[in-house]
């Protein structure tokens, strides 16, 4: 491959919230210096710390001179991009990824890793071999010491042109220094000019031409796909179809024809028309028309999207341990063994106490119109006294309780529902009075049929994450956290029966899906002191229960997973 001294006289644009790699060593830092670096030593490529948070990239080319190795620690979360594999600490991750201080995704034909607590992104192109391009972007500028290949970072000087007739035979160099020894490793000399093409802009003649004079082939996309210099960021796809084109970043993209959308529901890459995009439930694909029910109430898939009936079922909130399912169906696991609020009226308040053992519940009490009743292990209380005939000793204005050997349930007048799991572990079931009018709060949320809100705080604030959120309703001290243990090898092996899918459960799948069920048994049976088939069982009935609820038979679980023992403990 020549070089095109040419095209480099045409124009040469500077950003200075970019700092960017390529080729076989070549770097344009914040402020705009460019030179060449010709190693396979480990650089830093940028490193500071902002607002208490550590930043440190490290990059290292092969003997290719494409980047081998890409090491980016933020907050002390490191990611490793090396041989096409992505690791987030010791796991491989596929895009996309979200995690609780970044997202990795797709951009364009790049991919993207963006902090969720610095205002920094990095974006890379990933050829066989390695890495040809990689940039990083600063969204602000940072009053912080910086180090590294990028220099320090300073917006004062925006986007500018500078003297082509002096820039011109350093650009030269910075070509030939790139490409020299290199030659065959055409991603190199590629990089290089497409940096440059793209610096010109749209606009420019060496926009259109570029591929051809530097003999650079377009990168080839799969399936249906079509490569355009610059297009959207984020293609529309049957999960997403109203991407608005002209909201959204432009970059070289692959992208569907004209008035299709990525299916992004196969792996075959395939572009369809929105009204044949299939729907997905529970991890199986529906084609348009397909209709799945449960005696709450019936969806169709109808372009992508289900559309279903009124859910004629009440809205429960289910505390299973430390996990909770709220009114709305917002899930989340309780930071710590606390006492908390669990949910809250007019004139009635449940909280809930953790044993100081385990991560399971001690006690129930529900306060009633003054009136206290205590649910705990096998043993119901009324005020302090033990409770074995709930109809003679509750007073029937306000409650309607029934009891069998594992549950107590109770109806109020006012159209609420409570039931109590006692054996073999303390489980808690709220449904919502009808028609409630007043305030409903806690850590079962509202009740409002919206799930954005569900961690509303004590004091009215809503949070983004559970701790915060579930400290607010908890009820004096809290310090004791849930036990770190894990006897993981036992939990996988016994929780994997959950999806199996020729199983005892696989009946139920296509109508509830396992995945939280999955990794609260994984939780559960981990963090379990003693009496593990216990736990694993408790787990497993979750999600019984959870079909059950739904009208979804099946069959004897408990025999087929050694269970039996744990399902008619007599109180």
């Amino acid at each position: 491959m020549t070089s095109q001294p040419w095209m480099l006289a045409v124009c040469i644009l500077l950003t200075s919230d970019t700092c960017r790699t390529f080729g076989s060593g070549v770097v344009q830092t914040f402020n705009g210096l460019t030179f060449y670096v010709h190693s396979n030593c480990p650089f830093t490529l940028i490193q500071f710390t902002h607002n208490h948070v550590e930043c440190d990239i490290i990059i290292r080319r092969g003997d290719s001179g494409l980047i081998v190795q890409v090491e980016i620690t933020i907050n002390k979360v490191r990611t490793v991009l090396q041989n096409g594999h992505i690791l987030v600490g010791t796991n491989s991750v596929s895009v996309p990824y979200d995690h609780m201080y970044q997202h990795i995704f797709a951009y364009g034909i790049y991919n993207r890793l963006k902090s969720l607590l610095l205002p920094l992104s990095v974006t890379w192109h990933s050829v066989p071999g390695g890495i040809d391009t990689l940039w990083v972007e600063l969204e602000q500028e940072l009053s912080t010491d910086m180090i590294g290949l990028c220099g320090k970072h300073n917006v004062s000087g925006k986007t500018r042109s500078l003297n082509r007739s002096t820039l011109t035979p350093h650009y030269i160099h910075l070509c030939e220094s790139n490409i020299y020894g290199y030659e065959q490793v055409k991603s190199i000399g590629c990089a290089f000019f497409k940096e440059v093409a793209q610096y010109c802009g749209n606009t420019s003649y060496i926009w259109n031409v570029w591929r051809t004079v530097s003999n650079c082939e377009q990168p080839s996309c799969a399936g249906d796909l079509v490569y355009v210099e610059q297009g959207a960021a984020f293609v529309p796809s049957c999960s997403n179809p109203n991407i608005q084109f002209f909201n959204q970043d432009l970059t070289s993209s692959c992208v569907c024809p004209n008035g299709k959308v990525f299916n992004d529901h196969v792996e075959d890459s395939r572009c369809v028309t929105v009204s044949s995009c299939p729907c997905v439930f529970a991890g199986r694909t529906y084609e348009p028309g397909d209709i799945r029910s449960t005696k709450c109430q019936s969806c169709i898939c109808d372009s992508g999207k289900w559309q279903c009936s009124e859910n004629i079922c009440p809205s429960k909130c289910v505390i299973e341990g430390q996990f909770v399912s709220t009114f709305d169906g917002k899930r989340y696991v309780l930071p710590g063994k606390c006492t908390y609020v669990a949910s809250q009226g007019l004139n009635w308040t449940i909280r809930i106490e953790f044993s100081k053992k385990g991560a399971s519940l001690k006690t129930v009490v529900l306060e009633i119109f003054q009136e206290t009743y205590t649910f705990s292990h096998n043993l119901v209380k009324f005020r302090e006294e033990e409770v074995t005939e709930l109809h003679q000793n509750c007073p029937d204005k306000w409650l309607h309780p029934n009891r069998s050997s594992m549950n107590v349930q109770v109806h109020t007048s006012f159209g609420m529902t409570i039931q109590v799991q006692v054996s073999p572990e303390l489980q808690l079931s709220i449904t919502p009075p009808t028609n409630h009018s007043s305030m409903i709060s806690g850590l079962c949320g509202n009740s409002n049929g919206d799930t954005t809100d569900d961690f509303t705080t004590s004091s009215g604030i809503v949070e983004n994450s559970a701790q915060p959120f579930a400290q607010s309703w908890s009820v004096g001290v809290c310090t004791a956290d849930i036990p770190p243990h894990c006897i993981k090898i036992f939990a996988d092996e016994k929780c994997s029966v959950l999806n199996n899918q020729t199983g005892v459960f696989a009946e139920c799948h296509g109508h509830i899906p396992t995945d939280h069920y999955y990794t609260a048994c994984i939780q559960r049976t981990c963090k379990c002191s003693s009496h593990l088939q216990q736990c694993l069982c408790v787990a497993l009935a979750s999600y019984a229960k959870a079909c059950a609820g739904v009208g979804i038979d099946i069959g004897d679980w408990r025999k087929d997973t050694h269970c039996s023992e744990y399902s008619f403990n007599k109180i």
